[in-house]
């Protein structure tokens, strides 16, 4: 992976910090949304949940432009579910005879790998770019270490569930072309040119190592424009993240004994909103207008389904062996039923005819009680574009503008106004386009 150390100087000297105007084509409430969410807290999360009230609460924070509420609410999601995964193993045993919604929620994979994103771009608005690079390495951390998470945990799953399966299941993932096309920009603006060079290079290696994630072809000219601005031009970087991520529906599957039926959780994809972004800007002294589309750098949508796998084989096992536990209780139930209905007393064989009765009932609840662990972040996106404009040095207003997949439509519109725009320093904007349909999913 790309080698992001922290850099030995600030680059807060050579950073650009634009301050915005926003307009739009169609208002999103990010900040009404994310009143709702902090004000009704209670309602919308249980106290197993805090996680996902963290993680909500610090995108709808993000996206709002409050960046300091950001990190500190994403901050306080990573260390709960760093707790919670290793937490005492008594709520993993009571999962396997109750279900998981007994414990703390302790996030899915991407949720924690992304979180990181979202403090880096963060970091990076508040003039803190070290800070914006260590999150790249967190990312990157975590990303190569999916496999060796889940392992233990699918391992005790099965061994509960008396599952002789021991194939591996594979995580395709481990590399984010998004995280390393950040740390290309950082770097570059840092001055440290063969960092940023080998964060290309593994900007490729994403694309080319993991082509059954990214469904697109890989933008090399975006990576050749960033690292060959020329002398005395400045450069406009512009990122869109768009779409509702990936949501949790619940599947009943049979199980290995007679009369069963287990519920895991299925990540589904939402149906696309949008297809392609724009970014135009407007030079303020000349008039002279330039606009690109920006390209497809990410689908955090893909990178959820693969990495929810080990994950829910687990959950397969350890549903298993909830049902194999309540089918034991029934048949002891039933077993007693049996012999005590052959007894010559009428009132003993009654009682036995009501065991037997009720241990079929108990075989019908277990069935109709099982119940999938549906929680999921809300609005983390599924997809990210990214692009540029190599401009002469002067005041901007940028745009970017969101388009429907079907029928180009407008949908949405974020400008930036007076934008000073300077040669050998990062502008770097960002928009985000979730549909309000997602934003009142709750």
């Amino acid at each position: 992976m790309s080698p992001l150390t922290r850099t030995k100087k600030t680059i807060l000297p050579t950073i650009l910090f634009c301050f915005i105007t926003l307009t739009t084509a169609i208002p999103i409430d990010y900040s009404g949304r994310l009143n709702y969410v902090e004000n009704n807290a209670k309602k919308l999360y249980s106290k197993k949940s805090q996680v996902l009230a963290a993680l909500d609460q610090g995108l709808l924070a993000y996206y709002s432009g409050d960046y300091a509420k950001s990190i500190h609410r994403l901050t306080s999601a990573e260390d709960k579910i760093n707790y919670y995964f290793s937490k005492s193993v008594s709520q993993a045993i009571g999962s396997f005879i109750v279900n998981d919604l007994v414990m703390d929620y302790a996030g899915e994979d991407f949720e924690d790998m992304y979180l990181n994103v979202f403090k880096s771009l963060a970091y990076y608005h508040l003039g803190m770019t070290d800070d914006a690079i260590v999150e790249l390495n967190r990312f990157n951390n975590k990303s190569q270490h999916i496999m060796q998470k889940h392992q233990a945990e699918l391992t005790q799953a099965r061994q509960a569930a008396n599952n002789a399966d021991k194939s591996d299941v594979k995580v395709q993932f481990h590399n984010s072309p998004l995280a390393q096309y950040l740390a290309l920009l950082y770097h570059r603006a840092d001055g440290n040119m063969d960092a940023a060079y080998s964060d290309a290079n593994f900007f490729h290696d994403a694309f080319v190592t993991q082509s059954s994630l990214y469904h697109f072809a890989e933008p090399t000219k975006l990576t050749k424009d960033e690292l060959n601005i020329p002398k005395g031009k400045a450069r406009i970087n512009a990122l869109a993240f768009s779409n509702g991520c990936p949501y949790k529906t619940q599947m009943f599957f049979p199980a290995i004994i007679s009369n069963a039926f287990v519920a895991i959780p299925f990540m589904q994809s939402r149906t696309p909103k949008i297809s392609h972004v724009q970014v135009k800007a407007k030079n303020l002294q000349t008039g002279k207008g330039v606009k690109t589309s920006l390209n497809q750098i990410d689908s955090i949508q893909h990178v959820a389904l693969d990495t929810f796998q080990m994950h829910s084989a687990a959950l397969y096992s350890k549903a298993i062996a909830r049902m194999i536990a309540k089918q034991v209780n029934a048949d002891l139930q039933n077993g007693i039923g049996s012999q005590m209905a052959k007894s010559d007393n009428s009132t003993v064989a009654a009682i036995g005819n009501i065991l037997q009765f009720f241990s079929a009932v108990s075989e019908i609840e277990a069935w109709l009680t099982e119940t999938a662990d549906l929680r999921c972040a809300n609005y983390f996106p599924a997809r990210a574009d990214a692009g540029g404009l190599t401009v002469d040095p002067g005041n901007y207003d940028i745009t970017l503008e969101f388009y429907r997949t079907k029928g180009g439509k407008l949908m949405y519109r974020k400008t930036f106004k007076n934008v000073s725009v300077q040669a050998g320093k990062l502008c770097l904007l960002d928009a985000t386009y979730l549909g309000n349909d997602v934003l009142s999913g709750n």
